[in-house]
C-alpha cells in the first residue's frame, strides 16, 4: 500500500474511485488470499478489517469522524465478512461443477456428509451458501449471481436499518458506485465528514 501511495493512490493524487480500483486489484487480493478454504476466527477477521480500514483511510484521508461503512457503500465494495462468504460460496459452487474425472469430484460424496468432518463440509455453513442449498442441483451462473446480489442487498438493508446507522440511510439504497464519485472536483467524503460532525456530538463541523 505504501508503494501505491507513492505513485498517487492518496487523497491528493488520483481521484478516489480510481484509487479504490487500485486497491481492489492489487491490495485486496493479498488480504483475501487463502480465505476460500480457511474458517476464519473473529480475531483474524478484525485484523483484516483493520488493515482494510487503514487502506481506505489512506485513500480518502484521515478523520476521527470517518465512516468506513459509507466509504465502502459509495464505492460499492463488500465488507470483509461478505467477501469471505462470497469467496467460499464460489469455491463450493465450482467444486460441484467439476469434470467427473477430477479427484475432488470423486471425493465429494464423502465430503458432503457431516461424518467426514471435512473443511468442505464446514464451508457449507456459511450464511451465503445456506441460501443456495435449495437450488444447488439446478443452479447456473446466472442464478448464482442473482442470489449473491440478493445476499448483498439484504445485508445493505440491515445495515441501513441498524440503530447506530446515521449517514448510511442518506446514501442511495442500491448496490452501485455512487454517481457523485464521477465528479472529480467534489470532495464527497469531506462533505460526509461535515454532515457526520453535525450528527455526532463528539466533534463539531469546521467553520
Amino acid at each position: 500500500m505504501n508503494q501505491l501511495i507513492a505513485i498517487g493512490v492518496n487523497p491528493r493524487g488520483f481521484d478516489r474511485l480510481l484509487a479504490v480500483r487500485f486497491y481492489s486489484q492489487i491490495v485486496r487480493p493479498q488480504l483475501k488470499y487463502g480465505l476460500v478454504i480457511y474458517s476464519i476466527v473473529s480475531t483474524s477477521l478484525r485484523k483484516l478489517e483493520a488493515c482494510r480500514n487503514e487502506c481506505l483511510r489512506r485513500i480518502f484521508g484521515r478523520s476521527s469522524c470517518s465512516s468506513f461503512k459509507v466509504m465502502l457503500h459509495l464505492v460499492n465494495q463488500p465488507s470483509m465478512h461478505e467477501r469471505i462468504a462470497i469467496l467460499q460460496a464460489q469455491f463450493l459452487y465450482h467444486s460441484l461443477h467439476l469434470p467427473q474425472d477430477t479427484l475432488l469430484s470423486k471425493l465429494l460424496p464423502f465430503l458432503q456428509t457431516s461424518s467426514s468432518i471435512s473443511q468442505w463440509y464446514k464451508l457449507t455453513k456459511s450464511p451465503l451458501w445456506r441460501t443456495f442449498v435449495p437450488s444447488t442441483d439446478t443452479m447456473d451462473t446466472r442464478t448464482f449471481k442473482h442470489l449473491r446480489q440478493t445476499f448483498l442487498q439484504n445485508n445493505l438493508v440491515s445495515r441501513r436499518d441498524g440503530p447506530n446507522s446515521k449517514l448510511l440511510p442518506a446514501c442511495q439504497p442500491t448496490l452501485n458506485v455512487d454517481p457523485i464519485l464521477w465528479l472529480y472536483h467534489i470532495n464527497i467524503f469531506e462533505l460526509a465528514r461535515e454532515i457526520q460532525c453535525i450528527l455526532n456530538t463528539k466533534c463539531s463541523p469546521r467553520r
